[in-house]
């Protein structure tokens, strides 16, 4: 269909000009044998003429996952009654009087050319800059509405549609490729401010945004509802875990053990060295794993080696000791790369020996697997997308905004 406004041709189920950004009169919407994408169906649309009303349902996501916490929760649909509809949290002019000086020196240009181009065929990456991960993106879960960060190997759902808004200067729509038009990027009004997701596409103040120049490549990318007081961020966090992996000469394989006061040993890896000690998850989400935790006289840091014959002992923590919880670091027996912490008994995993390797240092290794296998610590990174406080010091808030065709 051709837009009224620009008069450029859409796909018969947009919702919004992919070119000026013009919302389509309802006249025109997608006729119901249509499906316009496969994971969220279109909402009936009230009459043109009604005052808008709330959309019906937002994907709440969680905050990073915390040890001692409790689980995460699941994506949890919230009643629209329950929202109000967002406007937007800060006067245009202050944003205007902060952002002047930016937007005259690159916020402006990168404006200018959104609009001279047709973004109907026009597909973006937001890249992540943070030190060694260069080569990683943006991507959308189109099932659990949420984003994370992946692997640039231009999949759809790593590309998205950067639309001028009709009604507000400097403003922009995001859309994914994966689900096209019906779903936006929006904050998401659960109270918090700061989860950011996937929601039907409506006029909200929380699925605007401002792209501002911060210097060279980079892009601090702001949202209308919440003003320039927070920015999108990709925060990085790290987890120290233990595998068994295939023996070597490896620092993640090296361990030493200190004397505790009381009884019991730390157990320290070279890798990390001695301000890391080996930690058994005691309780939240990871409970009964391992990890490598900032040492401290916590029990669960303090290992209690017991002998269990032929120069083999086994491992359980003071603390699950002292608590009578009877449990020992085992292999896992389905899983034999990860390592947990399980009902003691005479399994073959739970028996531990100690080679030394040089000094101070041994290797670990299971009755189990032999010693072919031997304890690491490794370390995995995982990426969360959050509005965060605005600030030009936050590498996770420079982004790269490359245009794919």
């Amino acid at each position: 269909m051709l837009c009224p406004n620009c008069k450029a041709p859409n796909l018969g189920n947009n919702k919004f000009c992919a070119d000026c950004g013009n919302r389509f009169p309802d006249s025109v919407a997608t006729p119901a044998s249509e499906s316009p994408t496969q994971h969220y169906p279109i909402q009936p649309q009230p009459p043109q003429q009604q005052a808008y009303q709330p959309q019906q349902q937002y994907y709440q996501q969680q905050p990073p996952p915390q040890y001692a916490q409790q689980p995460a929760q699941a994506y949890v649909p919230v009643p629209a009654a329950d929202l109000p509809k967002k406007k937007s949290k800060a006067l245009r002019w202050l944003m205007v009087l902060i952002l002047v000086p930016l937007v005259l020196f690159g916020g402006a240009l990168l404006a200018m050319n959104f609009l001279v181009i047709k973004q109907a065929n026009r597909s973006y990456t937001l890249g992540d800059r943070h030190k060694g991960e260069e080569k990683k993106v943006v991507e959308l879960d189109p099932q659990n509405g949420k984003l994370f960060v992946n692997a640039s190997d231009q999949v759809k759902a790593q590309l998205w549609q950067i639309t001028p808004d009709s009604g507000v200067e400097d403003s922009y729509r995001f859309v994914n490729r994966e689900i096209g038009d019906a779903e936006s990027l929006e904050v998401i009004d659960d109270k918090v401010d700061y989860n950011v997701g996937i929601n039907e596409s409506a006029e909200d103040d929380g699925q605007l945004w401002a792209i501002t120049n911060i210097e060279g490549d980079y892009y601090q990318i702001t949202n209308n509802w919440l003003g320039d007081s927070k920015a999108l961020t990709h925060q990085k966090e790290t987890y120290r875990f233990l595998r068994m992996r295939d023996s070597g000469n490896k620092e993640g394989q090296l361990w030493k053990r200190i004397a505790a006061k009381g009884g019991g040993y730390y157990i320290l890896n070279k890798r990390y060295g001695d301000g890391f000690a080996l930690d058994a998850v005691y309780s939240g989400e990871f409970i009964d794993k391992m990890k490598m935790g900032k040492a401290g006289k916590y029990g669960n840091q303090i290992w209690l080696m017991k002998p269990a014959g032929n120069n083999f002992f086994t491992l359980t923590t003071k603390l699950h000791d002292a608590e009578k919880k009877n449990r020992s670091l085992d292999v896992d027996g389905t899983k034999k790369e990860f390592v947990k912490m399980a009902q003691t008994g005479n399994f073959s995993g739970q028996k531990w020996k100690m080679t030394p390797v040089a000094g101070e240092y041994f290797r670990l290794t299971t009755e189990f697997l032999g010693d072919g296998k031997s304890l690491e610590a490794v370390t995995f990174f995982k990426y969360y997308i959050e509005m965060r406080k605005a600030s030009t010091d936050d590498k996770g808030q420079y982004w790269v905004i490359d245009r794919t065709n």
